[in-house]
């Protein structure tokens, strides 16, 4: 590998996300964050409801792209988009060091939680140029805070009950009680201070909260299709709503 390849990263991966750090209220498509407790087993029903927005076609009116999800798989869609391999990026890139690109690339990773003065405003600067994109639902990563002023953002948050998400822990990583407990525990609080730091103390603006305690995967997911297909109604009549107005005017 060239000695020169992260330097070569990360000034291609600055340059594709200049401009993208201002949130505007006006973005095409739709945007949907999930936020949830550490254990709530969320990730695959992500991918389920993208694969039923894309069957569906929901939202293809307002933009025709196909719906895409964001989460720790973020390395492998940013090399993707700037040519660049994956394993390369991954074995190059190594957790601990500093620089700001790399700390937005790791902080996807929910092991990964080290912050710095920098990592709020890369993670809004990398977040942004999703959002730009539209039709992408977005995994936790404080998403939810950042799409907060978005008019065609749908902003979930899933909770379960602590017995559910230890169960969730012990059966995926096959662990006792005990350990599943404190795993929970341990991340619960990376993750609450991680929002602390991005929020500073604003309140959460959730547009629906969901008790995903008794509802199997095919039901949630059921569930996050229906709002976000009455999301794409609701833009789509403001829509046309102001062509009227326009008319009228």
């Amino acid at each position: 590998m060239k000695t020169n390849i992260l330097d070569q990263f990360l000034r291609k991966l600055e340059l594709d996300f200049a401009g993208s750090s201002n949130a505007t209220q006006k973005r095409k498509g739709v945007i949907v964050t999930i936020s949830r407790e550490y254990g709530s087993a969320v990730r695959k029903v992500g991918q389920m409801l993208v694969n039923k927005l894309n069957q569906e076609k929901i939202g293809f009116e307002l933009l025709n792209k196909k719906w895409i999800l964001i989460d720790t798989s973020v390395i492998r869609d940013l090399s993707q988009e700037l040519s660049l391999d994956y394993k390369a990026i991954k074995e190059y890139v190594p957790q601990e060091k500093k620089g700001l690109v790399e700390q937005i690339i790791h902080s996807f990773s929910p092991d990964y939680n080290k912050l710095d003065g920098h990592l709020d405003k890369a993670l809004e600067t990398v977040l942004n140029a999703y959002f730009d994109r539209g039709n992408v639902v977005i995994l936790g990563r404080g998403a939810e805070y950042f799409a907060s002023e978005l008019q065609n953002a749908l902003r979930i948050k899933i909770n379960s009950t602590f017995q559910f998400r230890i169960a969730q822990i012990m059966n995926n990583h096959g662990l006792s009680y005990q350990d599943a407990k404190m795993k929970m525990l341990k991340n619960a609080k990376l993750r609450n201070d991680f929002l602390e730091h991005i929020k500073k103390g604003k309140p959460d603006t959730y547009t629906s909260v969901i008790d995903r305690s008794r509802l199997d995967d095919n039901t949630l997911a059921d569930y996050l299709m229906s709002f976000t297909s009455a999301k794409v109604k609701d833009i789509k009549r403001e829509i046309d709503a102001k062509k009227k107005m326009k008319v009228v005017h």
